[in-house]
């Protein structure tokens, strides 16, 4: 999201078994297979948005409306200015003593159009330079093929991601960085594609702005899954030599029950299902969740629809689908309570209505600067339930944080988050 926080970014890479767990004694140290990194997005950071060839996005048009949809006017014009301070940056990252190096790589600095045809060169040696300087520095570098950015141009053609045409031209535009960065250290195929549907197709509040809640983000979520299967199975047929691993990113906050009451647990269970199982199920075990395709098809049929507005895969999009993960990764920031809501009428059409939860907070919680609560627990409590849904997994957790305002450089809100002791 275009929010000029501090967030604290951790990135981390272990394996969540429980019978390793039971063997290892806490002696102060982390295991050799736990690897801490830093991450970025390009349009948070790049700036540069109109130099050496650089096409526009959707966040270039967004942040440039009259009045501006962003607190303060903020624009991605400048950012963090890592188009020109790029190796800075590696090397504060790598002096900090962590592993990875997140990055995304922006559509538009290699196709300015969005199309895949002449690659803009000067786009292709800033990625290559900061890649060959990240491996320098002695770090992995982590590239997410997509983070929010379309080329404005595609959107204009009728081409987002509502549209399962735009696939093609997505895989087309992977295929020519993977084949340009051989030396990427794990690959990123989308990231978070709830928070992109549901605020950018659904809600309206994030680019390109569109409120169709309940219809357009669901086909959203249909066609980025499909489009992020369709880029893993190119990648492993087409690149059988590439060793780097392949995933998606999802965020996944922590519902916690309001009360023991049985219909509070359900509540807070449909909302992790919505809101994680909504993109994890249909990749790690096949189809949307259950309770998902219970609900919307509930109320599409007592809102009057002729049929469910969840979009039905077919068995060869299931099977497609299922199985396109090398790793698990997850975005987690927050945690809500979760309380059993009564049946909204059925004279509106909205997610939130689909779902059906109240959520609130503890009155003790402290909330950062974008007013997220601050709940270390419920980072241990989300890795339980992915466990108990999806088995042991390699997982990376690409984003871990607490924001603040840039205000002061004293750290001990973010110190007490990441050294938080369950009781």
């Amino acid at each position: 999201m275009l929010s000029f926080y501090k967030t604290g970014l951790i990135l981390v890479f272990f394996s969540l078994s429980l019978g390793e767990g039971v063997r290892l004694r806490n002696n102060g140290q982390f295991p050799r297979t736990f690897l801490f990194g830093a991450a970025t997005a390009s349009y948070q950071i790049e700036g540069a948005w109109r130099e050496d060839g650089k096409g526009l996005s959707i966040w270039d048009e967004f942040t440039h409306r009259v009045p501006s949809p962003i607190s303060n006017n903020d624009t991605g014009n400048i950012a963090c200015d890592s188009y020109h301070r790029w190796k800075e940056d590696v090397h504060l990252t790598a002096s900090l003593g962590v592993q990875y190096y997140r990055f995304s790589v922006s559509w538009t600095r290699l196709f300015p159009n969005g199309y895949v045809d002449k690659i803009n060169e000067k786009g292709l040696r800033y990625y290559n330079n900061l890649i060959q300087e990240i491996l320098r520095c002695g770090l992995i570098p982590v590239v997410t093929l997509f983070h929010w950015d379309l080329p404005l141009k595609l959107f204009y053609d009728g081409l987002s991601w509502t549209n399962p045409e735009l696939i093609d031209h997505y895989v087309n535009f992977t295929r020519v960085v993977i084949q340009n960065f051989p030396q990427v250290g794990r690959w990123i195929t989308i990231n978070e594609p709830r928070i992109l549907c549901r605020f950018s197709y659904g809600e309206g509040i994030l680019a390109p702005g569109i409120k169709e809640s309940g219809i357009l983000d669901y086909q959203c979520s249909y066609v980025i899954l499909k489009a992020h299967a369709a880029v893993y199975r190119m990648y492993k047929k087409e690149f059988p030599n590439y060793k780097a691993p392949m995933s998606i990113v999802m965020d996944c906050q922590w519902y916690e029950p309001e009360t023991k009451d049985p219909e509070d647990v359900a509540a807070a269970e449909r909302q992790q299902q919505f809101e994680c199982g909504m993109y994890y199920h249909p990749i790690f075990n096949g189809d949307w969740p259950p309770v998902v395709k219970a609900r919307v098809a509930e109320r599409s049929k007592k809102e009057g629809y002729k049929k469910t507005r969840l979009p039905q895969f077919t068995s060869e999009e299931i099977k497609f689908i299922k199985g396109t993960h090398d790793y698990l990764a997850i975005n987690h920031y927050f945690t809500f309570l979760a309380g059993e809501e009564p049946e909204a009428p059925y004279t509106e059409t909205h997610y939130e209505n689909d779902v059906r939860v109240i959520n609130s907070r503890m009155p003790n919680w402290e909330l950062g600067s974008n007013s997220w609560a601050i709940v270390p627990w419920g980072a241990r409590k989300v890795l339980n339930w992915i466990k108990q849904q999806y088995g042991d997994q390699d997982i990376l957790i690409t984003e871990l944080g607490v924001a603040d305002d840039g205000t002061s450089l004293e750290d001990d809100e973010r110190i007490d988050f990441y050294s938080f002791k369950a009781s």
